[in-house]
């Protein structure tokens, strides 16, 4: 079995829920692997959100493994961008983990891929972990290590066309230097599930890690090996939590407003309750007067109930000044806005709704290192270089 990026410890928004949640994904496709008694489950790399693990998500991580480990069914992880060493750092949960006889950490030191290999029923898995900007120059280093065979890889990267935010660590046609000795290669870091030619299978995150992945199903792979070619599974994660993401026009005031959303949100309420799910509300449009956030908010919390909701306002004035909304930051932002972005003229608009909207981004990111800023700065400079 096949699973990555399940960031036991996200606390999303700051809510425990969530954290739970992300242990509940997990803990799925654990009990998944058991029911199945697969050979061995694959995690390529953010087993953990950070490399500071909290204690509830080690605690968590530990009884998921050790079901495991009684079920006979090894266990094999590499490093993400996430929980690597970093600084200082000799040891992170995964080498805890290790010493308890939990998992197989698979983890090369520099360009030697001792302490990297490991082997299921003549099988080899190797762990390529997570090397960012330098991976391209390992790559042939590690291969020629790699044993001679059907080889499962572990790798966390961002490719092109598939990298959060735009941001590739390298490209499919470098990966194929690995190709000879690899039948399966297990990719992570990508939120979402993906396939490239018939041998590169990445998962994505058993449970939504930003509204960006709204409407895209959370799977893990079941994975049979036959004469070196894969034959693989999606499994559906079914415990994850409803993510509802609504466009509302702005039709002149908030009352109007108003009734645009709750027209939306019951028809979501048609498909599956709004109670308990994580809610986004997009204003659009123009408005000759700014809508009042906090009372729509109110509004959608105490009719709806759910676990999260965000209202993200990108509406312009019908004068074609940007719309002031109520709040000592929102002040702060529009102010800014307004005297930086006047000098695009007819694109005012346009930039003005990208910056707003990228600074909600990163206030729901909670970012904790610049890796996980490096999307962003990458999306900032695709829409200067497509729009301005």
């Amino acid at each position: 079995m096949h699973v990555s990026d399940t960031h036991l410890g996200y606390r999303q928004y700051g809510l425990s829920e969530r954290l739970d949640d992300w242990s509940s994904a997990t803990r799925e496709s654990i009990d998944y692997a058991i029911q199945n008694r697969v050979d061995c489950v694959v995690h390529s790399g953010d087993l953990f959100n950070s490399n500071k693990v909290d204690h509830t998500s080690l605690i968590h991580a530990i009884e998921m493994l050790r079901a495991l480990k009684d079920a006979d069914i090894p266990f094999f992880v590499i490093d993400g961008n996430h929980d690597r060493r970093k600084g200082s750092q000799t040891h992170t949960a995964l080498d805890v983990l290790q010493r308890l006889d939990l998992c197989h950490y698979l983890a090369p030191a520099g360009r030697t891929l001792e302490g990297a290999i490991g082997q299921v029923n003549g099988t080899w898995i190797v762990g390529l972990g997570y090397h960012g900007a330098y991976l391209r120059s390992k790559l042939r280093d590690f291969y020629e290590q790699m044993p001679e065979g059907h080889n499962v890889v572990l790798l966390h990267a961002g490719i092109t066309q598939y990298a959060e935010g735009g941001h590739p660590e390298i490209a499919p046609p470098e990966l194929a230097v690995l190709r000879p000795k690899t039948a399966y290669l297990a990719l992570g870091h990508y939120h979402n599930k993906f396939r490239l030619d018939d041998w590169i299978f990445n998962p994505g995150s058993p449970e939504y890690y930003r509204f960006s992945d709204y409407g895209i199903g959370r799977c893990f792979y079941d994975v049979t090996m036959q004469n070196g070619s894969p034959e693989v599974r999606e499994i559906n994660v079914r415990g994850v939590r409803r993510m509802v993401s609504i466009s509302a026009d702005h039709r002149g005031d908030d009352y109007s407003l108003r009734g645009v959303v709750q027209s939306l949100l019951d028809e979501a309420e048609l498909e599956a309750p709004v109670s308990g799910s994580l809610v986004r509300v997009i204003l659009n449009g123009e408005a000759q007067t700014p809508p009042n956030l906090s009372e729509l908010k109110q509004f959608i919390d105490e009719r709806y109930v759910p676990l999260y909701s965000t209202v993200l306002d990108n509406t312009v004035s019908t004068a074609g000044e940007l719309v002031e909304t109520p709040g000592s930051l929102d002040d702060v932002e529009m102010n800014m806005f307004a005297s930086s972005f006047a000098r695009y003229n007819e694109q005012a608009r346009d930039v003005a709704g990208f910056a707003r909207a990228l600074l909600r981004e990163i206030i729901e990111s909670q970012l904790t290192n610049t890796d996980e800023a490096e999307p962003i700065v990458q999306h900032v400079s695709r829409f200067r270089r497509d729009h301005v």
